[in-house]
């Protein structure tokens, strides 16, 4: 990924859908297949000049509302790559 310990590095998510995070990343040059879907909530690593199009972060609080809310969907609605709908 071309990112050190301890580089600037933001996590790009939709609280909404993969599609709005998806659409999102292609805005901004990003690929669909860059989204790490490792954890519960699927996100782009941004870095270097990506950071910039990151915009206001979120609160830990707000953070974790979104990730419970995402579990949440993808309960109801799991698709075949386990993503939400």
């Amino acid at each position: 990924m071309g990112v050190q310990k301890g580089d600037p590095l933001c996590h790009v998510y939709s609280d909404t859908s993969l599609e709005e995070l998806v659409a999102w990343g292609r805005a901004h040059g990003l690929r669909a297949e860059w989204i790490d879907r490792r954890n519960v909530l699927p996100h782009y690593d941004a870095h270097d000049e990506w950071l910039e199009a990151c915009g206001e972060g979120v609160t830990r609080s707000e953070l974790v509302a979104d990730i419970r809310a995402w579990r949440d969907r993808s309960r109801d609605n799991p698709q075949p790559d386990g993503t939400a709908t």
